[in-house]
């Protein structure tokens, strides 16, 4: 457990937007590319965490989704602000991966809309993605994964 060791709201602030400043000369492809990436490795890790931490044996996970992983992590008991962080994640995650690419190529037809207008949901993401991998990095060094009782 995490013995009292806590990080601010402002150190959390600073560590994430110190992240998104590294988007902030790449190219919305490559943002999308790095979200999706980066979304990818969180599954990933979040699956070694339920193998080492549950004794799941990883093989079993192979095809569970972020979403799936997700909900098997909050029925182990994790704590429920990292589910809650997760769960946005894993929205803007399915909204990326189903709708983002193709709606923009269809808005872009169509309209000549702002690109905060078109990429908000990205950028968004990309803060909600950074902001839970400060969390886990917290929770990996302190063994915060669970509830304080």
């Amino acid at each position: 457990m995490a013995n009292g060791v806590a990080m601010s709201g402002d150190e959390i602030q600073a560590k994430v937007l110190a992240k998104m400043d590294e988007y902030e000369d790449r190219s919305i492809l490559e943002q999308y590319a790095i979200f999706m990436g980066k979304a990818q490795i969180l599954e990933l890790s979040l699956k070694a965490l339920l193998s080492r931490r549950f004794e799941i044996p990883f093989e079993s996970m192979e095809r569970w989704t972020l979403g799936r992983t997700k909900k098997e992590l909050r029925d182990k008991g994790l704590r429920p602000d990292f589910i809650a962080f997760l769960g946005s994640v894993v929205d803007y995650r399915n909204n990326m991966a189903h709708e983002f690419l193709a709606n923009n190529a269809i808005t872009r037809s169509v309209a000549n809309f702002s690109d905060r207008m078109l990429y908000g949901d990205l950028f968004k993401g990309l803060y909600e993605l950074e902001q839970l991998l400060v969390l886990y990095d917290w929770c990996e060094e302190h063994d915060g994964w669970m509830p304080r009782a």
